[in-house]
């Protein structure tokens, strides 16, 4: 297949790995996504938790979630040239006798339309736990106007308090910004919470690849200490993704400010950042829409009829 290689015909498959990178991310461009599962260093960081493999079937790259507990596996969107509706049956007729879940999840429309899935042979259902909120990148910088009135009382009231200082986030500061993460997971408990615990690793197999993987990222530095970081790349040319932002919830209005700070010091060239999507949780929810998003970015879940 054009793109990667090295891999294993289907129905075989092998775990997605880090030297991956460079072939897979290729084949992600080809053309832009929009959505913010489908990046290099979101599959890399997630690849345990999902348990990610891949394949290559009829030409096409296959990225399976092939997990423990079979309900909750999934194929992502077929990627490359070839890919097609045929190639999605195939794989989803394998989840199926292999007593897994049988879906395509993660496809936007733009997906539907570039495979050739139709609702004559596939059953399409709109996920809304995990349409991603896109924002104007200025708009999150300059926090103008009424609408954004709580949100800059929280940054100008950071600013009044604390004395800090923005930092890019390089080799040397990866230490601190892990001792942060695990302070945050001391607090909140993430040896008894399975998706905590899952971040967690996450966040450090990212921090201990930065140069490798090629993310960005920034630092809040407040007397001395690191207190708040944020990681983010490119999706497409027009659109920055968040991956992770963490912050030391003890300072009022750090997350506030590293989420504008990383965005006027790394992004201040790009029209729209994808801060992911809610999952369902209504807390997070209310959160992402108190930022007031310019679209979101629907996702659909495939399934044989």
């Amino acid at each position: 297949m054009d793109g990667v290689g090295d891999l294993p015909l289907f129905p075989d498959m092998r775990a997605l790995a880090l030297g991956d990178r460079s072939a897979v991310a290729e084949v992600l461009a080809q053309p832009p996504r929009q959505q913010s599962e489908l990046t290099f260093t979101n599959l890399f960081m997630w690849r345990d938790a999902y348990q990610l493999q891949l394949s290559e079937v009829d030409g096409a790259l296959a990225i399976f979630s092939w997990r423990a507990d079979p309900e909750d596996s999934f194929l992502f969107p077929l990627l490359g040239g070839s890919a097609n509706a045929q190639a999605v049956r195939r794989c989803l007729d394998h989840l199926a006798t292999s007593g897994h879940a049988a879906a395509m999840a993660r496809a936007t429309e733009a997906d539907l339309q570039r495979l050739g899935i139709t609702d004559a042979e596939f059953v399409i259902e709109s996920d809304r736990d995990n349409w991603d909120y896109v924002y104007l990148i200025d708009d999150l910088i300059h926090l103008a106007g009424n609408r954004y009135h709580r949100k800059r009382n929280h940054v100008e009231q950071f600013r009044s308090q604390y004395r800090f200082e923005y930092r890019r986030l390089t080799r040397d500061l990866v230490p601190a910004c892990q001792e942060l993460q695990d302070k945050w997971c001391d607090e909140k408990h993430c040896d008894l919470v399975a998706t905590l615990r899952a971040e967690a690793r996450a966040v450090k197999d990212v921090l201990e690849n930065l140069e490798v993987i090629g993310v960005t990222g920034g630092c809040i530095e407040i007397d001395g200490r690191i207190e708040a970081f944020a990681l983010g790349e490119l999706l497409n040319p027009e659109t920055v993704v968040i991956h992770i932002e963490k912050a030391n919830a003890a300072f009022h209005g750090l997350y506030q400010m590293i989420n504008q700070q990383f965005l006027e010091h790394e992004w201040s060239q790009i029209r729209y950042v994808n801060r992911e999507q809610d999952l369902g949780v209504d807390g997070l929810r209310r959160a992402k829409e108190s930022y007031l998003p310019d679209h979101m970015v629907e996702k659909f879940t495939v399934k044989l009829r």
